[in-house]
């Protein structure tokens, strides 16, 4: 509306006057001050022209015929809204075309933001089903170890204090007499636990059955429960305690047996299952295929029963033992894809399920229970998510041409990859950084696959061990070199070591032997061993080499 004026200030023009001025402000439409402005112009306009008039009715004629010149009422608002418009500064009328682009580029971003937020998945892939497809084979069921693994599980949860399983976990020197008796005792007194495990060893697959975390359906492969992996530790603990046990009361053989059964156990956790089962196999058989030199290393073993130890070992291990599968990584996130991102190639990220799959990854209880951590997360990506974030297709892309590096590097020794692993790991780091999604699904592989080959050069290291320590007893004296023990038949080929693609190094000593690998660094340091802050050694270490042997050196 018009500013109103006073009545006073009115009372002097007739009413045809008064009307028509205040309609044609009313038609103005503009900001007060013009108004009341133009209003003034106009009532000094009437009052001038009618200054000659002899009466009120001369007036009132008068009035009538200048409103009539005028013309129509909201025409004259217009053409004076738009004649104040031109005749206004430069930098007001630069200021106000600038707010007025600024509004419509708001409203543009809140509706593209409403659409984009309330992007919806079209989840079209059971991946947990299609998890389970891909590592199941064609086999029978009653060719699977996995039903003796579960009763061995039941049993053992079963018959074990938390105090015993406690005792299991420490190691041959950490417990006291009076503790290794309760630990003896208890071994023998559950033997049913390891005569299943035995059982499950026998079979030649093992594959568990995937399903998601109860409460948590409908997230996907990212919620499916990892069958049993602290309980297959438990009992490979126990294991490894029968083995400490049997070899200090001079059955050496027995205790061979036991961790060969924690070995073939581990290996059945390698394979197309989740990458986090493969690295507890890995670490299980790295347990195993330790504790093996410490007792080689602490007992006098005859050569007979070395020969049999090293020929199982032979018939257990293959190239295949080491290599690691993506095949389930894969699927972890073709399912983050369809559940993060809208339907169709070049579908957007959707946040909101950015959230739930980030409050979820993995059960990382870090990222789990720190919702203020995601929201700060989000509102940092929101701009880059809304606007420069790939689009589903290229992440798509992007994430296959991660695995298929990765999977090319896994069956490459560290020492051929050296060479272009920098430059090739700089992409990669710079395509996750460009992708959020990406960072969030890819798991650091890199170290995967180190851990892949250090246990593979660790295996080797202790069939190399064996043959030597055969070699001593049946001859009396070491090879003066690896081949030694290929040409006389102590081996089937020279254990090389992955980080050289050299023999691994074996010297001998004055009445000893050292063997090592080169280990992460790619350098012979002379057999040197990286130690602790308290002095103790450490196997695998960036500074020094790997020493299988002397054991403790």
């Amino acid at each position: 509306m018009a500013k109103k004026l006073p009545k006073a200030e009115l009372e002097n023009l007739p009413a045809a006057a008064a009307e028509f001025i205040e309609l044609v402000i009313s038609k103005m439409r503009y900001r007060k001050k013009i108004r009341s402005d133009v209003m003034a112009e106009l009532i000094a306009h009437f009052e001038d022209e009618l200054k000659g008039c002899a009466d009120g009715e001369e007036k009132e004629r008068k009035a009538q015929e200048l409103v009539a010149q005028f013309g129509d009422a909201k025409l004259l608002g217009v053409l004076l809204r738009k004649a104040k418009k031109r005749c206004r500064p430069l930098w007001r009328t630069v200021a106000a075309k600038t707010f007025q682009a600024a509004a419509v580029l708001i409203l543009c971003l809140i509706v593209y933001t409403i659409w984009f937020l309330s992007g919806k998945p079209n989840i079209t892939v059971d991946y947990v089903a299609e998890l389970n497809r891909i590592v199941r084979p064609t086999a029978d069921e009653s060719l699977n170890a996995a039903p003796f693994y579960g009763k061995a599980i039941q049993v053992y949860e079963e018959k074990a204090s938390d105090e015993i399983s406690e005792l299991l976990r420490k190691k041959y020197e950490e417990v006291t007499a009076e503790q290794k008796e309760t630990i003896e005792k208890w071994l023998n007194d559950n033997k049913e636990i390891f005569n299943l495990v035995l059982a499950g060893t026998d079979k030649p697959y093992y594959w568990p059955e995937y399903r998601e975390t109860e409460g948590r359906e409908g997230e996907g492969v990212i919620s499916v429960i990892m069958p049993n992996l602290s309980e297959f530790r438990r009992i490979v603990w126990a294991l490894r305690w029968r083995a400490w046990l049997s070899a200090e009361n001079g059955l050496c053989e027995d205790a061979f047996n036991d961790l060969m059964v924690c070995y073939r156990l581990s290996r059945h956790l390698t394979g197309d299952l989740t990458l986090v089962e493969q690295l507890v196999g890995i670490a299980m058989m790295s347990l195993a295929n330790n504790t093996i030199r410490d007792i080689l290393s602490e007992h006098q073993i005859d050569s007979d029963t070395l020969a049999e130890l090293q020929k199982e070992f032979e018939e257990t291990t293959d190239d295949k033992s080491f290599a690691i599968s993506f095949k389930t990584e894969r699927l972890m996130l073709y399912d983050g894809l369809q559940r993060c991102f809208t339907a169709g190639p070049d579908g957007h990220v959707i946040p909101k399920r950015l959230v739930e799959l980030l409050s979820s990854a993995g059960g990382n209880a870090e990222i789990a229970d720190s919702e203020n951590i995601l929201v700060r997360t989000l509102l940092l990506s929101a701009a880059y998510m809304l606007f420069l974030h790939p689009d589903r297709d290229e992440t798509l892309k992007s994430g296959n041409a991660f695995y298929d590096y990765y999977e090319e590097l896994a069956l490459q020794t560290p020492a051929k990859t050296k060479i272009y692993r920098e430059e090739r790991d700089a992409e990669l780091k710079e395509l996750c950084k460009k992708n959020f999604i990406l960072s969030v699904l890819m798991p650091a592989l890199d170290r995967v696959i180190q851990i892949s080959y250090r246990l593979s050069a660790d295996v080797k290291g202790t069939m190399a061990v064996i043959a030597l320590l055969r070699h001593e007893q049946d001859t009396g004296f070491y090879p003066e070199s690896l081949e030694e023990l290929v040409t006389s038949g102590y081996m089937k080929g020279i254990p090389m070591d992955p980080w050289s693609d050299r023999p691994l190094v074996y010297r001998k000593t004055e009445d000893d032997f050292i063997l090592y690998s080169v280990s992460f660094n790619f350098t012979d340091d002379g057999g040197q061993v990286y130690r602790d802050d308290e002095g103790g050694p450490r196997l695998w270490a960036e500074e020094s080499d790997a020493v299988f042997w002397p054991v403790g050196e």
